[in-house]
């Protein structure tokens, strides 16, 4: 009974994950580590099993993006490549050495404004910046991305988001294509590098392994469809207020703050969130019809 209770549960937290992260681009790790290591499991074997279900979910997720045409190619192989040797590395140094998160409120802080320039990006209604789609910055972050996704199970999105809407002049929905993608490759090259780094010590646990997966795999067609249909406005608002409450949440467990303040912390975030949804937002101008073509 208690095993079928905790399958459901890992079924009910790869859906939950999966919805989150196929619509706005982050979140599976986080919460499927949070599930993960709330059972009490070590982090490397929490870490190889989130990246293992990831490979079954973001197959899914990527197909469903490419057929609703969500993908940036150019943009998805950049991340996807080097999150692959971030991810690969990322799976040999946890399991090598016992203390990786000296850098840890550097990198969230640096997220943390970075999700707040988004938020109020969108909220004005200036939304995307003109131009061709810009690519330069996609190696280092996916490199960075996929080693903090192999080292603590979710990094993948609050890195690789943030960085590629301010920079990439992509629409969010094909951000959050492109990204989720891509993470296909990061989370194959961990896998790959937790098994040839501890290959007698790690155990997937295969059943909250395929739990997950299974409630992943059904969110993904829903997540993906859900990412075409929010309004592009709304859609960079959600995706830059989840940035911050991630990263918030990893800054803040540095130090010994008072549950009280978190809690205030996390009701102003929210209520930031409704006004940003709510608020004022500039339309984008509709283009101009072509005009007709004179017939011969």
């Amino acid at each position: 009974m208690l095993i079928a209770t905790t399958i459901l549960s890992a079924v009910a937290a790869g859906f939950l994950a999966q919805l989150v992260d196929g619509s706005l681009g982050m979140g599976f790790g986080t919460i499927t580590m949070t599930f993960l290591l709330g059972l009490g499991i070590a982090p490397a074997v929490a870490s190889a099993s989130v990246n293992v279900a990831t490979i079954a979910t973001g197959a899914v997720s990527a197909a469903s993006h490419a057929k609703l045409r969500n993908v940036h190619w150019p943009t998805t192989l950049r991340l996807g490549i080097p999150g692959a040797v971030g991810g690969f590395a990322g799976a040999w140094a946890l399991a090598s050495l016992t203390r990786l998160d000296a850098a840890t409120p550097v990198t969230s802080a640096i997220l943390i404004a970075l999700g707040a320039v988004i938020v109020w990006r969108f909220a004005r209604g200036r939304g995307v910046a003109k131009g061709p789609v810009r690519t330069g910055f996609a190696v280092p972050t996916g490199l960075v991305g996929g080693f903090l996704a192999a080292v603590g199970g979710g990094g993948w999105g609050p890195v690789t988001m943030p960085v590629t809407l301010a920079t990439s002049r992509l629409e969010p929905y094909k951000v959050v294509g492109s990204v989720s993608t891509a993470q296909v490759f990061a989370s194959a090259a961990a896998v790959l590098g937790f098994w040839l780094a501890i290959p007698h010590t790690l155990t997937v646990l295969w059943p909250i392994v395929v739990g997950m997966a299974v409630g992943g795999m059904a969110a993904a067609p829903l997540a993906a469809w859900l990412t075409r249909k929010i309004p592009t406005a709304k859609l960079g608002s959600t995706i830059g207020m989840l940035v911050v409450a991630l990263n918030l949440r990893t800054f803040l467990g540095n130090f010994n703050i008072p549950w009280p303040l978190i809690t205030a912390a996390y009701l102003a975030l929210a209520a930031i969130w409704a006004l940003a949804l709510v608020g004022p937002v500039r339309k984008t101008p509709a283009p101009e019809p072509e005009p007709a073509r004179a017939e011969a």
